[in-house]
């Protein structure tokens, strides 16, 4: 229960800071929030001591949870908190300060910190039913993969099902959206007219997007049980400006692969920005290694 206090009392503070120093574009330049610091500082010292010492504290948690020795946690940049602040800092490749309230270290640790309390949805397996394929009724469910590009919401899932005698499939989508503490879910549900229907495979006719940028196309093979589809472009101009020209191929595989892949990537991010000797830090790759085996 302690541990739980413990972590959730660090990504509040992290939220708090990240807030302080974000404007609605979610960052401000670093000049701006130099100056504000500075009239803070001027105008009202003592609020200015006690945010400095808030944000010392926060920071001797933060670096404790990545394995910086500095206990006790009093908010009081002595001696041994800048070394470990500045120890930090040149880790993580940012001006060596030993000032906790910097613009970089700030963002830097909020960075961090949503690394260290992410952790990747379990996903579904995949699944494609075909056995009522003759009787007008086709199920799949997995998750899609860009067959030649990454894909910018990986952890997503969709449920499709067909039906022959309304001429329709419908895709029910959630995908998990956000960083660190702040995650969303998403549900969007999409219905294909289907265009042909044969003995072996089902093709929908192009769904455009909702504001016209790109529509897609499903497309589920009987014999090789797979659900692919095509992202193709209508403009990127206006309100679609910078979305990508080409087409972009896509395929339903199987949930959990996907979520290894952001367990492993997620673990390799982790060890990087632990503060741990590198006995230790090989120890944990070897106990790794034997539990995917």
């Amino acid at each position: 229960m302690k541990k739980f206090l413990y972590c959730m009392f660090i990504i509040f503070f992290l939220t708090a800071i990240s807030a302080f120093a974000a404007q609605p574009d979610q960052r401000i330049e670093k000049d701006a929030y130099q100056k504000e610091l500075e009239k803070l500082k001027k105008e009202n010292p003592k609020k200015y001591e006690e945010m400095r010492s808030d944000f010392v504290f926060i920071t001797e948690l933060v670096l404790a949870t990545l394995g910086y020795s500095i206990e006790p946690f009093d908010g009081i940049l002595d001696e041994k908190t800048k070394i470990a602040l500045k120890t930090y800092q040149k880790k993580r490749n940012i001006p060596e300060t030993g000032d906790p309230l910097s613009f970089d270290t700030i963002e830097q640790l909020q960075a961090d910190m949503n690394t260290i309390v992410y952790h990747p949805v379990i996903l579904p397996r995949l699944h494609v039913f075909t056995d009522l394929w003759d009787e007008g009724y086709v199920s799949a469910s997995g998750t899609w993969v860009l067959s030649n590009d990454k894909m910018g919401k990986p952890e997503q899932t969709s449920k499709i099902n067909c039906d022959r005698h309304s001429n329709i499939c419908t895709e029910a989508v959630a995908i998990v959206s956000g960083k660190g503490s702040e995650r969303i879910l998403f549900v969007d549900i999409d219905t294909y007219e289907i265009e042909r229907w044969d003995d072996y495979e089902i093709v929908t006719k192009p769904l455009q997007s909702t504001i016209g940028c790109v529509r897609y196309v499903r497309r589920i093979n009987r014999l090789q049980k797979s659900v692919t589809g095509i992202r193709s472009t209508i403009q990127n101009e206006d309100m679609c400006k910078g979305v990508d020209s080409k087409e972009i191929y896509m395929v339903l595989t199987d949930g959990f692969n996907v979520y290894w892949d952001l367990l492993q990537e997620r673990n390799k991010k982790w060890r990087q920005l632990l503060n741990i000797s590198p006995t230790l830090l090989q120890q944990l790759e070897s106990a790794n290694k034997e539990k995917s085996k």
